[in-house]
């Protein structure tokens, strides 16, 4: 039986035409289906789905960033390129004194009162225009705050130390003997330095390839030679520093990683006297002694970018370690190292010298990345067990410490700990007795009497 619509009353004598409900219902259906057909199609569609791609990209920073696996790519660094020097063209030693900036970076900004220091303003070339607006935006995050076009705040002009003055100097350089030159952080005048050097590059970083914001760059003159120096913090923090596409924007590199600069320079650097000084420190606990509490543990800092943690963790759990610092603290200070007029490396190493080990952990184990923390330790009489830098061999006594990373876990590292005969750790010391350059291979100081010397040394005219 087939459905018949001949004409349907409704009230107050409204008739609907034959067929009306029949259309209506028709054009519901498509209106339904299109709408379906719409909500579908607003999902995300890939850029370019057909784009062609013509060669290969075998740059690994293209596929994934250097914050991926921070621990292996801080341990697979670039060499130093074929070394250039700085060579200076425009000018001749006897047209006056070579004139250094100071680029400076800090880490510091964020406790930077800036609505004070806006309140004084000084003036700044248009090549420096771009760099000051981005800073503004982009570092301390006030785009609301008024800087006047071509002015900066004065803070910036001062030294960390708080000069303003340019300072004057003289070294003696193997290319053109002695070179007077002035180190400088007047902003006003940089377009007429001949070099730029910046170290503590610290604020750059990004999360999207090329992994730093060159805006945060000066703008590089072309008379001018950019130097570099990094070392006093871990790769690990900032991974861009190892980039080649950051790196080769400088003429000159200096400082740590030592196996990836052109002048290298230890993270803490050891001089001759220091070594002896290690040399002659006696061992701090008694070789046929027992202890329950084989090891101590003084680490503040309680978020590293390695496994320190579960390190300390396992120590304190099964070595009986006393944990004076932040990170799983179990034993207080006594109250006669307690006061804030001793020195932290002293009261440091006074704690160690209870103890037949001290633990030395980096916070993180990128290459070249050593600190005070294992010469602390040396420093005490105690036997370093050793977190960190896959290249410590280079920067201490041989036999001198125990390297976690030797061992496959950490029950095995414990268990060596409570049987080792531990006179032959102490072996080294008759050696570099009479012979300090024994010490290490790579913890001593570039030789220069300052950054300004090491750079000078570098400098050629042509």
């Amino acid at each position: 039986m087939g459905l018949t619509i001949s004409r349907l009353r409704v009230p107050r004598g409204f008739v609907i035409p034959r067929g009306f409900v029949v259309r209506a219902i028709i054009i519901i259906i498509v209106l339904l289906v299109i709408t379906q057909t719409y909500i579908t199609n607003l999902k995300p569609v890939p850029i370019r789905p057909t784009a062609r791609y013509i060669g290969t990209n075998y740059d690994e920073l293209a596929l994934f960033s250097p914050h991926h696996d921070i621990n292996s790519y801080c341990n697979k660094l670039s060499t130093p390129r074929n070394k250039r020097g700085l060579i200076i063209s425009d000018k001749s030693k006897s047209d006056g004194p070579l004139k250094i900036f100071y680029w400076k970076q800090s880490g510091g900004y964020a406790w930077v009162d800036w609505d004070w220091e806006s309140q004084t303003m000084c003036p700044i070339p248009m090549e420096l225009q771009e760099f000051f607006d981005t800073f503004r935006t982009k570092v301390i995050k006030k785009p609301d705050l008024e800087w006047t076009t071509g002015y900066a705040p004065c803070y910036f002009w001062k030294t960390f130390d708080g000069q303003v003055e340019d300072r004057y100097g003289s070294c003696n350089s193997k290319n053109s003997g002695y070179l007077d030159y002035t180190f400088s952080t007047n902003y006003t005048d940089f377009p007429n330095a001949d070099i730029i050097y910046m170290d503590h590059p610290l604020t750059l970083g990004t999360d999207q390839a090329p992994y730093y914001n060159s805006q945060l760059l000066p703008p590089k003159l072309s008379h001018q030679k950019w130097v570099l120096r990094f070392g006093d913090d871990s790769l690990a923090g900032y991974p861009y520093i190892a980039l080649p596409a950051f790196l080769h924007r400088f003429d000159l590199t200096m400082g740590s990683p030592p196996s990836m600069m052109d002048i290298p320079d230890p993270t803490y650097p050891i001089t001759l006297d220091k070594a002896v000084e290690l040399a002659n420190t006696k061992p701090s606990f008694d070789f046929n002694k027992k202890t329950d509490h084989l090891i101590s543990v003084v680490t503040s800092e309680c978020w590293p970018w390695n496994k320190r943690n579960g390190l300390i963790d396992h120590l304190v759990k099964n070595a009986g370690a006393h944990s004076y610092g932040n990170c799983n603290k179990n034993k207080e200070v006594p109250k006669e190292l307690n006061k804030g007029d001793l020195p932290r490396p002293y009261v440091k190493q006074k704690l160690m010298t209870k103890y037949p080990f001290g633990l030395a952990a980096e916070h993180s184990n990128c290459v070249g990345y050593v600190t005070e923390k294992i010469y602390d330790v040396l420093a005490s009489g105690a036997i370093p067990v050793y977190f960190g830098a896959s290249d410590i061999a280079d920067f201490v006594p041989e036999g001198s410490y125990i390297d976690v990373k030797n061992f496959k876990d950490h029950d095995e590292l414990v268990a060596h700990m409570k049987t080792v005969d531990r006179a032959p750790y102490y072996k080294w010391k008759e050696i570099v007795k009479k012979d300090p350059s024994k010490f290490c291979k790579s913890c001593f100081p570039a030789p220069a009497e300052s950054a300004w010397c090491a750079i000078v040394d570098n400098v050629q005219y042509v």
